[in-house]
């Protein structure tokens, strides 16, 4: 349990921090294919349409390289330190 919880913290820190790296580089000619993004979507349009409600589903999913790449050392530093961490488990 400890180290799902350990491996969440890791993946969510890299995506946070993924995110505000891709938004810091994107004015930087050098690092600027850091901040590259692919959007996917769902998007189906209004699902009840009441005269007083409406309600509409959707989900919009976008990922960036340093996103990736933080995510890829995020699954290195979790497989070198979890055993070391959570010795027994």
């Amino acid at each position: 349990m400890k180290k799902t919880i350990y491996m969440a913290f890791l993946v969510i820190a890299a995506i946070v921090l993924g995110g505000l790296l891709s938004t810091a580089v994107s004015g930087a000619a050098a690092l600027n294919w850091l901040s590259y993004a692919k959007r996917f979507s769902f998007e189906p349009g209004t699902f009840l349409n009441f005269d007083v409600l409406q309600l509409t589903f959707g989900i919009t999913f976008t990922i960036s390289v340093a996103q990736i790449i933080l995510i890829a050392v995020c699954l290195f530093i979790y497989y070198k330190t979890a055993g070391k961490l959570f010795p027994g488990k």
